[in-house]
Formats: structure tokens, sequence, C-alpha cells
């Protein structure tokens, strides 16, 4: 009799020991899934913070220099640039905004400067940026590694 408490003993104790064992294994699998979920939706957010940024920078670039003359949209060495016009202490310099190899640049120097592409600053990675003018706006899109873009329309307002 008592080897039979003693077996029936054991095997509850197994029992057990299976139960927590799948609850553990549960909870790691579950960790897994949690951790590749977050990880998926941190890579969203950053690349939609990327577009938004790029977006956002050229337009406020484009209002700063609002004022009649001060911009235009040229193709330089198969490059399309904004360029942003002004005067300072009798001097007229020019800031160029740019798309280059999955980067926005920027650069700021003399009117009519030459310069390389990889000469500006660096602003944000973005997979592709146009820029595009026609009938008082300024059209800019932005597109990331998976192929979603954002669009701005920017209304120059001394044009």
């Amino acid at each position: 009799m008592e080897n039979m408490n003693k077996g029936k003993g054991l095997v509850h104790t197994v029992c057990i020991l299976a139960v927590i064992c799948m609850f553990g294994i549960s909870a790691m699998m579950l960790g897994s899934v949690g951790a590749s979920v977050y990880k998926n939706i941190a890579e969203r957010n950053l690349d939609s913070f990327e577009l938004r940024t790029s977006l956002s920078y050229v337009k406020t670039k484009i209002n700063q220099f609002d004022e009649k003359g001060k911009i235009s949209i040229e193709e330089r060495d198969g490059l399309k640039m904004l360029i942003l016009s002004e005067e300072v202490d009798g001097e007229i310099f020019d800031t160029v905004v740019y798309f280059n190899k999955g980067k926005l640049y920027e650069i700021t120097g003399a009117k009519g400067m030459t310069f390389k592409p990889e000469d500006g600053f660096s602003i944000l990675n973005v997979d592709e940026f146009e820029i595009n003018g026609k009938d008082g706006f300024v059209k800019l899109v932005a597109t990331d590694d998976d192929g979603e873009s954002e669009t701005l329309y920017v209304k120059i307002r001394t044009s």
C-alpha cells in the first residue's frame, strides 16, 4: 500500500512539474513574440518620423526664405536642388537643399558656388526625396525603404 501511495505522489509531482515547465515555455514564447512586435513598431515609427521630419524641415526652410525671387528649383549635375537665396552685408548667399544617395543634404555658400554632392551637411536618411515646383507651389515627396511615401505641397506666398 505504501508503494502505491509513493507512486501516486511521484505521478502527481511529475504532472505539476510538467505544467510548470509548459507555463515557463509559454511565457518565454510570449516574451519573444512581444519583443518582435515591439521591434517592428519601433522601426515603422522611425521610418515615419524620418519622412515627416524631412518634409517639415524643407517646408520650414521654404517659409523662412519666402520672399520674391529668393526661392528657385534647379537641376545641376542630375540633382534637383531647392535654392534659397539671401543677402548678407551686400553679398548674396545660397542655401541649397538636395537629395543624394539616400540622404537629404544642405549646403550654404556664395551665390553660384560649385560643390560636390557629398560636401553638404547630411540632414536625414530617406530612401527617395523629390522637389518639384509649379504654379506657386513646391511639391515635396519623401519615400522610405518600404516604398511608403508622404507628399507635402508648400504654397509660396510671394510667387
